[in-house]
């Protein structure tokens, strides 16, 4: 919770990046932080952290470390922090490791797939940028086969609810699961864009998935389930 610029001292923890809030006052409580060199054991005392001469073990707390994940988001979970409604969220899934992170964009509830979270807010301003056009690949479940007339719409550049969309690629391909599957990019990220797309073509999205941004791709990474990314992994990204 947020005093102007004061924050309790495990969140002063958390939002610097050092740590989770839950660590931080594990940290507090074992006698191992400490302000203006005073040692502090209650987490919820409040403090300017960029001020107040933040320690952990004697080391200064400082520049913020950046932590990047990528996520399975599994499909019925609501890409935000708390949900007025009650539905399961990212964080519900992601439990502690990712209180101090913050989603790259959304996926809606019934989208699975691929989602970046960051604390590191330069890098998610460079992917979610409009101007950048940055590519975004979907498999596409459908109620029933794509017609040439649907293709050609989707590649050349729709227009949908008075606005004109940037031409999307687009293919057919068979999976071992029942449905018509269709592979799309988009260069673009309206509202439920996909779901938007197909519904004025008549046709059904049953299952959508993010499998890759830009460069990185979901790969073999199970649904709920996340992993560091590395500096290879960033570069494709960037």
């Amino acid at each position: 919770m947020l005093i102007q610029n004061k924050v309790t001292l495990a969140r002063a923890l958390s939002k610097m990046g050092y740590c989770s809030r839950r660590e931080g006052e594990k940290l507090v409580l074992e006698g191992r932080v400490s302000l203006k060199g005073k040692v502090i054991t209650d987490p919820h005392f409040w403090c300017v952290p960029e001020k107040d001469n933040l320690r952990v073990d004697g080391k200064l707390v400082g520049k913020k470390e950046f932590v990047t994940i990528a996520f399975h988001k599994p499909s019925g979970v609501v890409t935000t922090r708390e949900d007025e409604l009650g539905r399961k969220t990212i964080y519900d899934v992601l439990g502690e490791m990712g209180q101090w992170l913050a989603p790259v964009g959304r996926l809606d509830k019934d989208t699975a797939g691929l989602l970046i979270l960051t604390n590191d807010t330069q890098l998610g301003e460079k992917i979610t940028n409009p101007q950048k056009h940055s590519a975004k690949t979907y498999e596409v479940r459908l109620g029933k086969p794509l017609d040439p007339l649907a293709l050609g719409a989707i590649r050349s550049g729709m227009s949908l609810d008075g606005e004109e969309l940037l031409p999307a690629e687009i293919s057919t391909f068979e999976k071992n699961e029942p449905g018509y599957w269709a592979e799309i990019i988009l260069r673009e990220g309206k509202n439920r864009q996909i779901r938007r797309m197909f519904e004025h073509l008549g046709n059904l999205v049953l299952e959508l998935r993010r499998t890759q941004i830009g460069k990185l791709e979901l790969g073999g990474l199970e649904e709920g389930k996340w992993k560091y990314l590395t500096r290879e992994n960033l570069a494709l990204l960037r």
